[in-house]
């Protein structure tokens, strides 16, 4: 007897065993890892993107003055900070991810690095953007 024959049960032939169907758990883990990484990989273009929209922005600023565009920028926060800020979320979301990914609860890493991403956009299009 070994462990996979613990739980045979015999029908009415005697020489028929049948084993209660067993669940393959791994299969969903393996989802979740894949999904975290998918996510976590996303970081990098979506990063490039912001700064791509970051520069349409401040491109879009240029024939402005402090006349002409008087509540124009961030205030409170430095455009560096928004710029800058992209890519180093990417960086770090991928390198938490190599700690959090297996854990239950490590999609929640790349998808608070995307929402910090969408976040960064939406400040730069209430700031900047007119």
């Amino acid at each position: 007897m070994n462990e996979n024959s613990r739980n045979l049960t015999l029908d009415d032939d005697p020489q028929v065993a049948t084993e209660p169907a067993q669940r393959d758990t791994s299969g969903g883990d393996k989802a979740w890892l894949w999904a975290n990484w998918v996510l976590a990989v996303l970081t990098v273009p979506a990063a490039a993107l912001v700064m791509i929209f970051a520069l349409g922005a401040v491109m879009s600023t240029a024939a402005c003055s402090a006349q002409q565009c008087p509540d124009l920028g961030p205030h409170g926060i430095s455009f560096g900070v928004l710029f800058y800020g992209a890519p180093v979320v990417a960086a770090v979301v991928i390198g938490l991810s190599f700690f959090t990914a297996r854990a239950r609860w490590g999609i929640a890493v790349p998808l608070a690095g995307l929402a910090l991403l969408v976040a960064d956009v939406v400040t730069l299009a209430v700031t900047v953007v007119q």
